[in-house]
């Protein structure tokens, strides 16, 4: 076999080996009504809503947070072996630093647990399913000791206002005797716990007895639940008109500013401002002066974490094409402006699939060098075969 084609023939190998090491980039159906949730360098995507009935999305795949990207070029990743053990949307999901809870969703009593390290899927006991009732379309916070709070939400014919626990440590679930100002049936809210140990919740419907219809939470009525007492308090907020809405997102940033974006009319229409800000300790609304500067279109359904500087925005569904959305947005909360890159400050330990890209790297380094050193012998022997051949042809 002739040189040069074993050498074309060794080049093309050596480039699909490294294809399969550092190409693993996976592409994400478009959804609405999922859950995410962050662990170290990681955004985690839950299931969600792809309206196709015939091809559910199941995967548990994530966004990586460890090195730079821009909103046209994401870096998902597929978590081999994560399928979800069921189609679940409208469901909410928090975690610790090593464990996922997906809870409710779907109008079921749904709870899985997975472990991040371990890679696998856990229903706990039949017990602690049947204590915890059907919910959709509510949000849950989990505190420093382990406890998830869980408020409201739909149950299969109703909206609620119960409040329960969940403990992690102890693996049971129970339901809180509330006092003070306790709220009417609630759901499709935001909420955020903050440090004094109270959870905000912020916007979404609430009905004034069961035979009422749906009305919006005022954006203005700030509902706070104290952790420690078990006790409802009201504040009023003042500032810039910010519309009710439902399906809207919050993050807490860490100078006590929560950011509400998008969500949507009971009509499912558009609201103003896309992007608030209130501040937790006067209870001000405010309107970030550049923040419609290379603005997301009006979505709801999304999810919003934040990482570093970023607000990261996922999926949700756009209101103004009317289309289920796949894309990130990335609004950065020191300028208060909308991105189109992101530049994570602070490298943290690599996670495992971090680390992968390392040793692919490496390998991949490995298998140039070989090529290279491949071919310098070829033209050594590409060199001596015509001294040679010369050489002959002079005897």
């Amino acid at each position: 076999m002739d040189l040069p084609f074993k050498l074309s023939k060794f080049i093309f190998c050596a480039l699909l080996l490294i294809n399969s090491i550092l190409c693993d980039t996976y592409y994400p159906v478009n959804r609405f009504a999922h859950s995410s949730v962050k662990i170290d360098n990681r955004l985690f995507i839950l299931g969600g809503n792809t309206g196709e009935i015939t091809s559910k999305s199941y995967e548990l795949f994530y966004l990586d947070l460890s090195i730079p990207f821009n909103n046209t070029n994401l870096p998902w990743k597929l978590v081999d072996g994560g399928d979800l053990p069921e189609y679940i949307y409208s469901s909410t999901a928090v975690s610790d630093k090593f464990t996922i809870y997906l809870i409710g969703g779907s109008i079921k009593n749904q709870f899985y647990i997975y472990n991040i390290y371990n890679t696998t899927w856990d229903t706990p006991g039949t017990g602690i399913r049947s204590i915890f009732p059907n919910r959709r379309n509510m949000d849950g916070v989990i505190d420093e000791k382990g406890n998830i709070y869980l408020f409201g939400g739909y149950n299969v014919t109703d909206i609620t206002k119960e409040m329960y626990l969940f403990n992690t440590v102890a693996m049971t679930f129970t339901s809180i005797v509330t006092s003070g100002d306790v709220p009417l049936q609630c759901a499709e809210y935001t909420a955020n716990l903050l440090s004094s140990g109270a959870i905000i919740y912020i916007g979404g419907v609430e009905k004034l007895n069961e035979s009422a219809s749906l009305t919006f939470v005022n954006m203005n009525k700030i509902k706070l639940f104290d952790t420690y007492k078990s006790k409802w308090t009201n504040f009023t907020a003042t500032g810039e008109d910010v519309d009710s809405r439902q399906y809207h997102t919050s993050i807490l940033t860490p100078n006590g500013y929560i950011i509400i974006f998008g969500g949507c009319k009971l009509d499912n229409t558009s609201v103003s401002p896309n992007i608030a800000m209130l501040h937790t300790n006067t209870y001000e609304w405010t309107i970030p002066s550049n923040s419609e500067e290379n603005s997301p279109p009006s979505i709801w359904g999304h999810t919003a974490n934040l990482h570093s500087d970023y607000m990261i925005i996922t999926f949700g569904f756009d209101i103004d094409a009317q289309l289920y959305n796949q894309k990130v947005y990335l609004f950065n909360i020191t300028s208060n402006k909308w991105v189109a890159s992101f530049n994570p400050s602070v490298i943290d330990n690599p996670t495992p699939k971090s680390k992968a890209l390392v040793i692919g790297l490496a390998t991949g380094g490995a298998v140039i060098a070989l090529i290279l050193i491949v071919a310098f012998v070829i033209v050594i022997y590409k060199k001596r075969e015509t001294i040679l051949r010369i050489s002959g042809n002079n005897t």
